[in-house]
């Protein structure tokens, strides 16, 4: 009976254990092909090392997850513990088992070793981040206004001086200084300047507005709003009200200006002395109203031309802003106008103090004047005038000289674009100590019926003074130029020349040696497209150290060597 009893008992639990390893093997393929848990894993190591939130001043935070991932990284599998468990069990040097006494001695200096070595390494993380957080907490707070001060000088206060406000106290403090909130600019914040805002955005923009005027703007001075649909005209009532020492203003790309953004300067904003409002959608009889009211006050004015800015023109020439020194018109891109007229005689009586104006890509011409004007009247005080065009112009030389028969002063002439002027009409300008003239061409010239004498003339009246000199594309001829050149070299050298730029003209080798090498404050050389030079040399120099390579060029002969075979050889060539 025992015998015959033995196999069945032993047949039993081998027939259970078969049924378990089954049933586990079902239970494991029934785990395994959930796709729920295949998918928690794939996301737990496809998730992102790092997470974005939203902050009060349209800033958004990045925040690390490098500690998460390093933690999951560091996790092990089963097995992995068995074999580390088995691993350490406790040997001598010589490879044979410890006593247990031994190994519980072993054990304990183990573990001590362990434990010092964790608290020196905490220690030692505690005091790297104390030496890392130590010069930002007990630096003075003069020096960080100071450094402040450098970046806002360049950059602006917004947002940079809201970003240094959430890095600690210390930091807070210096970024409350008045003195850093003088220059504020303020583009399109918080939503898509094309879509409109909803009452909770509006809200939002407002109540930063109001903290801002309340906390921040006490010492504002110039103020810039740029690509602003909405909310233009609260902001701008919210500033004047609250900022009294508001010298500029600058509305450009903006929609929505309405008259009572020129009501509010003019009853809060006294000490206004500089007004651009280029390429805004502005009511045009409320600029004339604001001109009329505190035009006196103005020195700086920049407009974009419109088929209403005769009626602005108009309270200009009428004396409204006869303390202006600057005046800007420029046009927008992809605009057809009609050709704007003035009359010259009474922009000069209604301006007498102006020293700047630029009237940028805009086709104008004279108008006759009705009025009878002194010979005395005229722009004594001018110091620039840019007249630079690339599509059309019609200025002669007699438009010229009546612009500039009393501008004694003039030191920078930019006429860019405007074929018609002769060497001949710059000649009769009173200005004898020209520092900037710009005459080049950046349009087709084969049309064009271009002067091909006369540099040398330009060069003979003011090489003591000129610093910078563009002729790029005029048609003066090879000997002509090689006469300016040498005009401007001296028999002595020129330690005034600056910039040079040549582009697209017909000058020699021979000549370009002679200007350059005579030129040691030269910094700026352009050749490009020059068709009398090889081609290795017809490139842009930038700086002492490009100018002075090509000097020892053309003075070794190398200038020689590439005008034989048209390639580009030795260390004249990048």
């Amino acid at each position: 009976m025992e015998g015959s009893s033995s196999p069945n008992t032993s047949r039993q639990p081998s027939r259970k254990r078969e049924g378990s390893v089954e049933s586990q093997g079902r239970s494991r393929v029934r785990v395994n092909s959930k796709p729920v848990k295949k998918a928690r894993r794939v996301a737990q190591w496809n998730t992102k090392d790092y997470t974005v939130h939203d902050t009060d001043n349209d800033m958004l935070l990045i925040i690390s997850n490098d500690s998460e991932v390093q933690r999951k990284a560091r996790t092990r599998k089963p097995w992995a513990k068995k074999n580390n468990h088995k691993s350490n069990k406790k040997h001598s040097p010589n490879g044979t088992k410890l006593s247990p006494v031994d190994a519980r001695e072993a054990g304990s200096d183990v573990d001590c070793s362990e434990g010092r070595r964790k608290l020196m390494n905490s220690e030692r993380k505690v005091m790297k981040e104390e030496d890392l957080d130590r010069w930002g907490q007990q630096l003075p707070v003069e020096v960080l206004v100071h450094i402040f001060h450098y970046v806002v000088s360049s950059n602006g206060a917004v947002p940079f001086l809201c970003r240094m406000a959430r890095v600690c106290r210390l930091w807070n403090g210096a970024a409350e200084n008045s003195k850093l909130w003088r220059r504020v600019t303020i583009s399109h914040c918080w939503v898509n300047p094309s879509k409109k805002l909803q009452p909770p955005v509006q809200r939002k923009i407002q109540n930063t507005l109001n903290w801002l005027t309340d906390n921040r703007f006490s010492q504002l001075q110039e103020f810039s709003i740029c690509h602003w649909s909405n909310l233009v005209s609260y902001t701008m009532k919210v500033v004047t009200k609250s900022c009294p020492q508001l010298v500029s203003l600058r509305l450009t790309n903006c929609n929505g200006v309405t008259s009572d953004v020129f009501e509010s300067l003019a009853l809060h904003s006294r000490k206004l002395e500089s007004l651009n409002l280029q390429h805004s959608v502005v009511d045009v009889a409320a600029v004339v109203g604001f001109l009329e009211t505190a035009g006196s006050n103005l020195k700086q004015l920049c407009v974009t031309y419109n088929s209403r800015l005769h009626n602005i023109f108009n309270a200009i020439v009428a004396g409204y802003c006869t303390e202006l020194r600057l005046l800007e018109v420029n046009t927008e891109i992809k605009q057809t106008n009609p050709y704007f007229q003035f009359c010259i005689e009474m922009l000069q009586a209604g301006c007498p103090k102006l020293q700047v104006l630029r009237l940028l890509n805009l086709t104008w011409f004279p108008k006759a004047c009705t009025m009878i004007v002194s010979p005395e009247v005229g722009f004594s005080e001018l110091e620039e005038l840019c007249l630079a065009t690339s599509s059309f112009s019609l200025v002669t030389d007699e438009v010229l000289v009546k612009l500039l028969h009393l501008s004694s002063r003039l030191r920078t002439l930019d006429l860019r674009g405007c074929y018609r002027i002769t060497s001949a009409g710059l000649q009769l300008l009173p200005c004898q100590d020209l520092v900037r003239l710009f005459l080049g061409l950046y349009c087709s010239t084969t049309t064009l019926l271009l002067a091909k004498q006369g540099s040398e003339q330009m060069a003979l009246k003011w090489k003591h003074s000129l610093e910078e000199l563009d002729l790029t594309g005029q048609c003066y001829k090879e000997k002509d130029l090689e006469l300016a050149m040498g005009i401007l070299a001296g028999p002595e050298g020129n330690y005034v020349l600056r910039s040079l730029n040549l582009a697209g003209t017909k000058v020699t080798l021979d000549a370009i040696r002679v200007v350059v090498s005579s030129s040691p404050a030269l910094s700026y050389l352009n050749l490009t497209s020059c068709r009398c030079l090889p081609r290795g040399l017809k490139r842009i120099y930038r700086g002492r150290d490009e100018i002075s390579q090509f000097v020892n060029c053309l003075l070794s002969g190398g200038g020689q060597q590439l005008a034989g075979d048209r390639r580009p050889q030795g260390k004249c060539v990048k």
